[in-house]
């Protein structure tokens, strides 16, 4: 007899005998009771189902469909149970606190590439587990090239003048680079001032910027000014305004910011006639640009092959498990997902990048070919002598001689002498 039955004997008078077991009152009011039991628990469900960690079936869905989290299909076709979309919910919602995060954007977009929400989830190595997180990248305030260009100067001051303006709003301030074209006469005396702040660059007397030429001054990686004239590097031609050495540009604000530009024709006992001097004022045309940080802005990249990369990752690391747990949505489908996880009034971009992972693991091999022959020469030679074995000889012995007597003592052996 459940607690619902026994309220409901104690309010019948004992007259009624609703307490006997075996009455058909006590009966009645049992399945009353049974019924209130059930209607009970299934306000309990309806109030519980609203909490992420007892919700189940479609009160879980609906918990779901407020931050536009659906169940997964996984890879052989069935949808995701209750425990591993409340686990992959409840990350959503805890991230999703104060708009869409870091982590909510990131997690989402590989959720929907088929990996799952949180890698930590995985047994992973923490090579594997390192690589993996690096694969979707988020790079806040992607920076953009912005352009000012400004033509036809003034006479100011027995110099020409030229002004721009900077106004598109920035997440940071952002190193200048000006390309500053004469397009009629020479300069010196070149100068370029950031009339807010009063900071800038000007150059030595020295320098002359020909007709015809341009001169681009930029940061370099130290910050120090670098100015190149056609090519040469004139970097040392320059100071700042005060006269201060090392040379360097005042930097793009992140909002509203005014430039100067002032150079001179030909100065008096320091131009020369044949130094390609003009002593007309001098005409140009100055662009300024900059990389300006778009404020409210993301941009998520993605690796177009991400199963190759994600496989070849794996077998670095010799990882046996699986990886892929959801079915992959098509890549056309990311910027949706971007879309309805991103915070309201912010912008998102979706990039699309080729990885191909290379094996640095450099190996040495050494091959070695070798022909064995075997041969033998005894210098064995044949030759064949062919003669006559036969000759015939005829001496006749025949001499003739004629001597002279020798004398002793005057005749030699070896001469025509005879001593018989």
């Amino acid at each position: 007899m459940s607690y619902k039955t026994e309220r409901l004997v104690e309010l019948l008078p004992d007259a009624y005998a609703a307490t006997e077991p075996q009455s058909l009152l006590h009966a009645l009011l049992d399945t009353v009771g049974a019924e209130f039991m059930t209607a009970d628990s299934a306000v309990k469900r309806l109030l519980r189902s609203h909490w992420v960690d007892y919700a189940g079936g479609a009160a879980l869905d609906s918990l779901g469909a407020i931050y536009g989290v659906a169940r997964r299909p996984l890879r052989d076709g069935s949808l995701e149970t209750d425990e591993a979309f409340r686990r992959r919910l409840r990350s959503v919602v805890s991230l999703f606190t104060g708009g869409g995060t870091v982590l909510a954007v990131k997690g989402a977009v590989r959720s929907a590439l088929g990996l799952p929400f949180d890698l930590r989830t995985l047994s992973l190595p923490a090579g594997l587990l390192e690589d993996l997180e690096t694969l979707v990248v988020l790079n806040e305030f992607p920076a953009i090239r912005e352009h000012v260009v400004a033509d036809g100067a003034g006479q100011v001051d027995e110099a020409t003048e030229l002004r721009l303006t900077t106004d598109a709003p920035s997440e940071a301030d952002a190193a200048p680079r000006i390309v500053w074209s004469f397009t009629q006469g020479a300069g010196r005396l070149l100068s370029v001032e950031r009339l807010d702040v009063g900071q800038g660059v000007r150059s030595q007397e020295a320098l002359l910027v020909p007709a015809g030429a341009s001169l681009v001054l930029a940061t370099g990686t130290d910050g120090a000014l670098s100015a190149v004239l056609d090519g040469q590097d004139v970097s040392a031609s320059f100071t700042n305004l005060d006269g201060s050495t090392p040379a360097a540009l005042p930097a793009v604000p992140q909002a509203h910011s005014e430039w100067r530009l002032r150079a001179r024709a030909g100065l008096f006992d320091v131009s020369g006639f044949d130094s390609g001097d003009s002593f007309d004022s001098p005409l140009f045309r100055a662009e300024l640009s900059w990389l300006r940080a778009q404020p409210l802005t993301f941009d998520v990249v993605v690796p177009y092959f991400l199963q190759s990369v994600v496989a070849q990752l794996v077998a670095r690391h010799g990882y046996t498990g699986e990886v892929f747990v959801f079915q992959g949505l098509p890549l056309d489908v990311i910027p949706q997902v971007v879309d309805q996880t991103r915070a309201a009034g912010v912008r998102a971009g979706v990039h699309f990048s080729l990885e191909f992972l290379e094996d640095h693991q450099h190996r040495d091999r050494l091959w070695l070919a070798a022909v064995h022959r075997a041969g033998e020469d005894a210098g064995a030679s044949d030759a064949l002598t062919m003669g006559s074995l036969s000759s015939v000889v005829e001496d006749a012995g025949a001499q003739d001689r004629f001597g002279l007597a020798g004398l002793f003592d005057i005749s030699t052996f070896d001469g025509p002498y005879s001593y018989g």
